[in-house]
């Protein structure tokens, strides 16, 4: 018997807004139409594709995007947004993952450092080269890593990503500025070894769980390892669990107070580095993993504890659709209270 449902699994075409391949969503379809009498795909390009989605009221929204631009001919940075989950949240309809707030962190990298850092926790010294006013005064250690400060996927991270000179620096803060017309994040490089780690919440306990992996990219031309653009398109990167379970049991700690730090909620990645001293350093949080069944989110899953895709992904939906129906049972004792003593009072 499927369980009666409506959920909608929302993409958008616009390929920078896109956290979710069409792949990816046709693997969810298939995956969810098998436990649920109603599912489908839904493209939401505009406000009027949101306003059709809300319209339709399902119970339930698989959001594979984070936000919509208003007026696209503004472009990316100057374009007015509605992000989707404060937008759903508005008209009570539930979603996977963490809210707005939380999810505009994963967009603004420097801001999600401070807030990890702030929470008593540890990340590389950093500064920020505007976009408007760029610098490249610092009182950093070289070498230092340059990357764009909103963007995922290793976008902008190359063999120049590490430097190790003032002029090295500026040439590559000039050319992320130039390319992807973003704001800058240099940040000490670490050098020790590299964890991604899946933050999940347990379905029966409710409970944060944290699932390690190990990641070893090839080595470049100055025998550094890191995650660069090239590295993952040619998926030449090495991926194990962890077999120390001291080691396990400090970075799953970490990871899941780097979660909370975010106040994030349902899933998501938190990925780190070791510095010098094997401590671990927080890198950055990936709040909506694409879900695809080859991604880091399924490899933690599965390395860590066997599970299958289609169960990862039920787990994902029921963890939602259960603090949906939490939600809703709260707001109907509030009411049923609400009227006890409007009743009394009368």
């Amino acid at each position: 018997m499927k369980i009666d449902k409506h959920i909608e699994i929302v993409g958008t075409n616009n390929q920078r807004l896109s956290a979710m391949s069409t792949r990816s969503r046709q693997t969810i379809l298939g995956v969810l139409s098998k436990h649920y009498t109603r599912v489908s795909i839904t493209i939401v390009d505009d406000m009027a594709d949101l306003e059709k989605l809300v319209a339709r009221q399902p119970d339930l929204v698989v959001l594979g995007m984070k936000l919509i631009l208003l007026d696209p001919t503004l472009g990316y940075e100057d374009s007015p947004k509605v992000w989707l989950s404060a937008y759903l949240d508005d008209h009570n309809i539930a979603f996977t993952g963490s809210g707005a707030d939380a999810m505009a962190l994963q967009l603004d990298k420097h801001v999600a450092k401070q807030k990890v850092l702030d929470a008593g926790l540890q990340s590389a010294a950093y500064f920020i080269s505007s976009i408007v006013e760029p610098t490249f005064s610092h009182n950093l250690t070289f070498p230092l890593f340059v990357k764009p400060a909103n963007r995922g996927g290793s976008s902008g991270i190359d063999e120049q990503s590490v430097v190790y000179t003032n002029a090295k620096l500026q040439a590559k803060i000039i050319s992320l500025h130039d390319k992807y017309d973003s704001d800058v994040l240099i940040e000490e490089y670490l050098v020790g070894r590299e964890f991604s780690v899946a933050v999940v919440e347990h379905q029966v306990s409710g409970k944060l769980v944290a699932m390690p992996i190990e990641i070893t990219a090839p080595a470049d031309a100055q025998g550094n390892m890191f995650l660069s653009a090239a590295v993952k398109e040619a998926d030449s990167e090495k991926v194990i669990a962890l077999d120390d379970p001291l080691l396990r049991d400090t970075i799953s700690a970490f990871a899941i107070d780097a979660f909370e730090a975010l106040s994030s909620r349902d899933y998501g990645r938190i990925d780190m580095r070791l510095d010098a001293q094997g401590v671990p350093s927080f890198i950055e949080a990936n709040l909506m993993p694409g879900l695809s069944n080859h991604g880091y989110l399924f490899r933690c899953l599965n390395l860590n504890a066997g599970t299958t895709y289609d169960d990862m992904i039920l787990s994902i939906v029921g963890v939602s659709l259960e603090r949906s129906l939490a939600g809703n049972l709260a707001a109907m004792n509030d009411a049923d209270t609400l009227q006890s003593s409007q009743l009394a009072a009368a």
